[in-house]
Formats: structure tokens, sequence, C-alpha cells
């Protein structure tokens, strides 16, 4: 049944207005051309919707019938319409973000905290997890945005920016006092080392970069958590692997002092959306964490 909905549209008018002529002038068309999308709309439904006459139409029992279903339908796609157009101005709809923890607290809150103060109309809804589940929620359509540690598997997913990232050793005031000096890479596992958990990206990255200077680190702690790193450290039970950009207040208050080390290299959070082109909520929270990006 080849039917157009737009020969429901003039169907609906020309049933509400009662005459094909005043139809036709709420449609802006001709009467021969509201007449022929009526005939054809009744040729293919195989029944009679108009009792033609000379002052007008009027509803046979099957007409009655259909405009019933077709009032509903066509209010559905007005409100359907409505709903899209507050998305795009903001004025409505939900924002879906896949992130860690770590990643949510130090990067992106203080963009939210932007975001939900210019567009409140706007659901926030925050799937936490490691980054790679954070990927995996993206790639199955769930979150509309993603933030992740690099190096991930970006297969199906778009990289629209990348946030520059540095780690660091850190240690509580007390045990800092302790050191003489640098600690080269060979010599950090004789201290107490308060690590992430090894499943963790960023756990990994500080294990093959250890492995290029030919080093296996042997944790005394692993912890889920960048803060309890911080913790641990600040209660001077050893030398912590910290993000140095997530650890300024402690660094800054002097919970923590930085250990001496040989540099590590830089690395970044990844911002993911499913393909090129984000919806306006995406667009508008991108634009909040333009300034963090590489080259800004």
């Amino acid at each position: 049944m080849d039917v157009k909905l737009e020969q429901y549209r003039i169907f609906y008018k020309v049933a509400m207005s009662g005459s094909f002529t005043a139809g036709a002038e709420e449609l802006f068309l001709t009467q021969s051309a509201v007449s022929q999308a009526v005939r054809s709309l009744e040729n293919s439904l195989g029944v009679e919707l108009f009792i033609r006459g000379k002052r007008g139409v009027e509803l046979t029992q099957e007409g009655e019938m259909l405009l019933t279903y077709v009032g509903s339908a066509l209010n559905l796609l007005e409100q359907g319409q409505s709903q899209l157009a507050r998305v795009r101005a903001l004025e409505g709809g939900e924002l879906r973000i896949g992130v860690g923890d770590t990643i949510s607290r130090h990067l992106l809150l203080p963009a939210l905290e932007q975001f939900n103060r210019l567009y409140p109309k706007v659901v926030l809804r925050i799937h936490n997890g490691i980054s790679r589940e954070a990927i995996d929620l993206l790639r199955a359509g769930r979150v509309d945005l993603a933030l992740a540690n690099m190096p991930i598997d970006q297969t199906g997913v778009h990289l629209v920016g990348e946030i520059p990232i540095h780690d660091c050793f850190v240690a509580g005031r007390h045990y800092a006092q302790k050191l003489s000096g640098p600690v080269p890479f060979d010599r950090l596992n004789e201290h107490p080392l308060i690590l992430l958990e090894g499943k963790s990206s960023s756990r990994r990255f500080l294990d093959h970069c250890m492995a290029e200077h030919g080093v296996v680190l042997h944790a005394e702690f692993e912890l889920g958590s960048h803060d309890l790193l911080l913790d641990f450290a600040a209660a001077n039970l050893g030398i912590a692997c910290v993000v140095e950009e997530f650890s300024r207040s402690m660094l800054k208050n002097g919970g923590v002092v930085q250990v001496e080390t040989e540099p590590l290299p830089a690395r970044s959070v990844g911002i993911f959306t499913l393909r090129k082109g984000a919806p306006p909520a995406v667009s508008a929270l991108l634009d909040l964490l333009q300034p963090l990006l590489y080259g800004e």
C-alpha cells in the first residue's frame, strides 16, 4: 500500500474544514491537487472517505474511523517535532556521558557545572566505569560522549580531542625527607610503592613505560582510586604514582611533595563521540571543554 504522509495531512485538513476548497487554501495547494490526493488515498485504501455534495463534503463511516487515527498520529508527530526543536535549542532532552570517577571529578565536573548553569533543562546522566567500559558504552549507543585514558582501542568511535596529562611520583612530607636525592626508576622498588590496580589503563601505561627501562614495579599497595593514592602517600606509606593535574591541590597545600625521578612521557585523556556531527548538547559541552584540549 503506497500511501504518503502528505496524503493523510490533506485528508485531515479537508475533513476538518468540510471542504476541498477550504482545505486547499489552508494547505496553500490548488483544489485540483487536493482532490487528486484524496482520490489517490481512497484508491490506495480501497474505501470511500468522503460523500461529496454541492455544499462541501461529509465523512463516510470509514472516513470517520480513519480521521480518529490520523488525528492522533499527526498530533504525535507534531509533539515529536516540538520535542526535537527543544532538544536543538537545548531546552530539553538529555546528555549521557561515560567516564571514570577520577576524570569526572578533576576534568569533567567544572564543565558540567557550567553546562548545568547554562542549560538547566537538559538532563545530565553520568555512567561511571573504567575507560574501557566508557568506550564500550559509547559503541553500544548507551552514552553520547565518553572520556577515557589514552591509549585505548578506538574502533567504531570518533576521537574529538585530547586533554594532556602528566604522571609523576609523590610522597608524604615525612617520607620525602628520608629520600636522599633523585630516585632512579631502577631504585623505585626499594620503596613501598602505591599504585593503581593493574586493570586500569593508567597502570598499564606506567608498566609499559617502566618496561622500556627494563624495570618491573612491585606495588606494596594496589588501589582503585586516584584520590586514595594521594591519601596513602600523604599518610607517609610510600611513594605513589599520580597524575600531576589531578594532584595540584594536595601538592599546593603540602599534603604531598613531588619526588624527583626521571620524567615520564606525557599522555592524554581522549574525548570520544560515536560519530562526527555531534548532537547539540554534546557540542555545547565540548565547547566548554575546549580550553583543556591540546593547543589551547
